[in-house]
């Protein structure tokens, strides 16, 4: 009696069905013996719960309606009830304008929109899409090609923008909105900015703009700033602004995405004293010549500068291309094991760390002891993500240790790239772990699993569900592409089993194991294993031979039609409709 009272409450029903609209999985599919193994995400339909009743079918198309709302399912509805519809709207997302007449749209209201994406064409279609722009539009994203030059953006979309979403807080404009030969000058954002102050983020990424500097320098005087996407111009110019100490800029910043110049990148984080997301991608006109210890040492010289940043969270430091010849395979930037330690007590918040080099080059790390690399793990207790991409030739010491040293000090660890040559056979194994058989069945030959420990061995990483590491040099693998080993097959599994056992101790939760290059540093490929305790001597063996997974089976039928992912249009063709049809209860 309870269950079936619950079940005609609309609240309760509207709850169960959010959360349902909420779950994600993930599953691995291989469409094809010559095709990669894909890890799709998907979420469950919600078309068995709308055919319940009238009252389950009403909430699911709401949910339906209001998350992933398909305008093009307005042409066939009449045209009194699309109103109806239109009033469940709280997301849109066009990626560009649609084939054919938009009449649909026509007199429609949007009074709970909150986030519009984008990508039509307001020169063509602007006037159907007018009405979604109202006070109540929260985020708002500009992109897609426009058939209008620069002056119509800045005469007639800008205006219109400014004029109407008057409590927007954030705005994204695109690359695409201003073509490459038809650039906009920042002065004609100065209005749309100066007029809706609620704006809190502000994205322009990549945005063919003039004069980028200067609204960085403004930018950094609004009060209310929270969020920043911007490259700078090329060049120097706001170094003696950023390096003054007595400036007070971005005093509320908490996030800030950035494309400038090294010295740039090294003036800027004593400006930005409540940071707490940090992405900054450094780079430079590649025909200068190279400034030897200041680019080889630029990570060391950046990082050292973070000290007034303690509720940092996020760390993502690039190095694109500095000079014609820097970075490269045989030049690499330099890290240092004391400013690692030093960056984990600047920051202890930090959550997640990434630190890349453009390819080919990587990062030298023979400046890091073991020693070092603990104290960073050890002052690290948050720490979720870790990304390093190390150069494994200058790192062989460090790759003793590594993984131990995470595991020990780290233990809400979701994520670890690290470009290291890790022995995971050096890690303990746990009896609790039964013994891996082939088939069903004992191995043949002479081989034996590796024997457990008498003593339970408690899992380094309990929340790890991406590692990556170099291919490891064993008798499976050989990076001379014209020969693979010849190897007796006792030994072959052997190593097999002495990796598998410790992928199975301690990374019970692991989803992807990436093979990031080899342990030579001059392979550069990264190949994806998922899944891999679900056939963990297939998944061990593939990655330790540097071969592509394969699930295939000869006899394996290619029929995909119980598959139905959120986006394929499977609710919408069964359940858009629903409302229409189905009878009172």
């Amino acid at each position: 009696m309870a269950a079936t009272t619950a079940m005609a409450n609309r609240h309760i029903v509207s709850t169960i069905l959010h959360h349902l609209s909420d779950m994600k999985y993930k599953e691995r599919r291989q469409y094809g013996p010559d095709q990669p193994v894909e890890f799709l995400e998907f979420r469950p339909t919600l078309v068995p719960a709308i055919l319940v009743n009238r009252l389950w079918a009403d909430e699911g198309t709401a949910v339906l309606w209001r998350r992933y709302p398909r305008l093009p399912a307005l042409k066939i509805i009449a045209p009194d009830r699309r109103q109806y519809y239109a009033d469940k709207v709280q997301r849109v997302f066009v990626v560009n304008s649609p084939a054919g007449s938009m009449e649909y749209l026509d007199g429609l209201q949007w009074p709970n929109l909150r986030t519009l994406e984008s990508g039509v064409d307001f020169a063509r279609h602007g006037e159907e899409f007018r009405s979604m722009l109202h006070g109540g539009l929260k985020h708002l994203e500009l992109s897609g090609y426009q058939s209008g030059d620069s002056r119509h953006f800045e005469n007639e979309v800008l205006p219109v923008v400014y004029s109407l979403c008057t409590g927007l807080e954030s705005i994204r404009i695109g690359p695409e909105i201003i073509s490459e030969d038809d650039s906009l000058h920042v002065i004609a954002l100065y209005d749309l900015l100066d007029s809706v102050p609620s704006v809190t983020n502000i994205e322009l990424k990549s945005t063919n703009l003039v004069g980028r500097d200067t609204l960085f320098t403004r930018l950094s005087q609004r009060p209310s700033l929270e969020g920043l996407e911007i490259d700078l111009d090329p060049g120097l110019t706001l170094v003696p602004l950023l390096s003054q100490p007595e400036a007070t800029m971005f005093l509320a910043l908490k996030r800030l995405s950035i494309i400038c110049y090294p010295e740039v990148a090294i003036a800027l984080p004593q400006q930005l004293s409540n940071i707490e997301e940090l992405r900054l991608d450094i780079s430079r006109i590649p025909s200068q010549p190279l400034h030897d210890d200041l680019d080889q040492d630029l990570l060391d010289s950046v990082l050292s500068q973070l000290t007034t940043c303690q509720n940092l969270r996020l760390l993502q430091v690039g190095i694109s291309q500095l000079t014609e010849e820097f970075p490269s395979a045989r030049l690499c930037p330099r890290l240092s094991g004391d400013i690692l330690v030093k960056l984990s007590g600047f920051c202890p918040a930090l959550e997640d760390i990434n630190i890349l080099v453009i390819e080919p080059s990587a990062i030298d790390g023979a400046n890091i002891s073991t020693e070092e690399f603990d104290a960073f793990c050890r002052n690290l207790p948050r720490l979720r993500a870790l990304t390093l991409k190390l150069n494994p030739v200058t790192t062989v010491v460090l790759a003793v240790t590594a993984l131990q040293s995470l595991g020990s000090h780290c233990r809400d660890l979701e994520t670890v790239r690290l470009k290291l040559p890790c022995e995971l056979p050096n890690l303990r194994i746990s009896k609790a772990i039964p013994r891996i058989f082939i088939n069903g069945q004992a191995a043949g030959g002479t081989s034996q699993p590796v024997e457990p420990p008498a003593q339970y061995v408690s899992s380094l990483f309990p929340n790890l569900t991406h590692l990556a590491i170099v291919r490891p040099k064993t008798a499976l693998y050989t990076n001379d592409t014209y020969s693979a080993p010849l190897i007796d097959a006792d030994l072959e599994e052997d190593i097999v089993r002495s990796w598998a056992y410790p992928l199975l101790t301690h990374f019970p939760r692991l989803k992807i194991l990436e093979a990031w290059g080899d342990y030579s540093g001059s392979e550069s490929e990264s190949l994806n294993y998922f899944l891999p305790t679900e056939e963990i001597l297939a998944s061990t063996w593939e990655f330790l031979s540097g071969v592509e997974q394969d699930l295939w089976e000869g006899d394996e039928a290619e029929d995909n039609s119980s598959w139905h992912t959120w986006d394929s249009g499977e609710d919408w063709d069964k359940a858009e409709l629903m409302d229409e049809f189905m009878p009172d209860y």
